[in-house]
């Protein structure tokens, strides 16, 4: 395991090592823009973003759209070297099960490539009443690796999941290093057991509260969503509750912006449908009550 300057930085670790520039990255859609930053800016490796319509993408069934971006893209004579995997997913806020976990090992087995498996939000899950038999997070790291892959070819990226302290852990073969004052911050904190339950704890209580109010709030509005267990954001569809539903997301963001508002668009995470968008839910209660409001606002005007 190796301690870098943040997760972006482990992730650009992995484009340098990895792949050449030009080559490609299989990434599910939607997906963080900031993984286009990471791959492209500096290493020029390209995401080939795979869409799965109306198939679930934490199923079995999903991998098989994999399998053909795949295909596809050697028929074109693209050199893909890796598959990005999410969990819990950034955009989504869902945790892959296990079963589906191991599919997109053999996947990778088969066809000689290495597989990232970003879990930065592995502390920020939380029990939600209507996703009872929603899958838990399970690192890829605790389960048989050597049954179904190289794990050579296996590379983890992590983060305590504290925002401003910019440490990200690496577990791979490759290797990069931090600044020596968030190294020694974040020794410091992992060294005490008593404050990392408390932080974590308090964490994930905030979370599942946010969450409730947030989606209450939305469900009242008939503003639809995709429900999650994992991570600070929900995946909300903004154009399907507005009377204009030609309205293209730079239409909405005109609208919200009038509010003094901000919600990212889908359209910059590759999202496959337009009206969608990344609702960041982790505020104090009377921020994110005002935000929703004047969102809600945006919307209706």
């Amino acid at each position: 395991m190796t301690v870098t300057s943040s997760v972006s930085n482990a992730v650009e670790c992995c484009a340098w090592a990895l792949a050449n520039t030009g080559d490609y990255i299989l990434l599910g859609r939607p997906y963080f823009i900031a993984f286009k930053t990471a791959f492209g800016t500096r290493p020029g490796v390209n995401l080939l973003g795979v869409a799965v319509g109306t198939t679930d993408p934490f199923s079995m069934a999903a991998v098989r759209h994999y399998e053909v971006a795949y295909a596809e893209a050697k028929s074109q004579g693209l050199n893909v070297r890796a598959l990005v995997l999410c969990s819990p997913h950034n955009l989504l806020g869902r945790c892959y099960p296990q079963l589906v976990i191991r599919e997109y090992m053999k996947f990778c087995h088969l066809n000689g490539l290495h597989l990232i498996c970003d879990e930065i939000y592995a502390l920020s899950t939380w029990e939600s009443p209507r996703m009872a038999h929603a899958a838990g997070f399970q690192s890829v790291l605790s389960m048989n690796i050597e049954d179904v892959m190289d794990p050579g070819m296996l590379h983890v990226v992590w983060d305590f999941g504290a925002t401003g302290l910019t440490i990200g852990c690496l577990v791979s073969y490759l290797y990069n290093f931090p600044s020596s004052l968030a190294d020694q911050v974040a020794t410091s904190l992992l060294l005490d057991d008593e404050s990392i339950m408390t932080y974590i704890a308090t964490n994930r209580g905030r979370l599942s509260e946010s969450y409730r109010f947030a989606t209450e709030f939305l469900r009242v509005h008939g503003i639809a969503y995709v429900e999650c267990n994992a991570a600070f954001f929900v995946w909300i569809n903004l154009r399907a509750a507005m009377k204009d539903r030609a309205a293209t997301d730079k239409d909405i963001l005109d609208r919200l912006q009038r509010e003094k508002v901000y919600i990212a668009p889908g359209s910059v995470y590759a999202a496959e449908e337009r009206g969608w968008f990344r609702m960041v839910f982790a505020h104090p209660p009377e921020v994110l009550e005002e935000g929703l409001n004047r969102m809600l606002r945006g919307i209706q005007s």
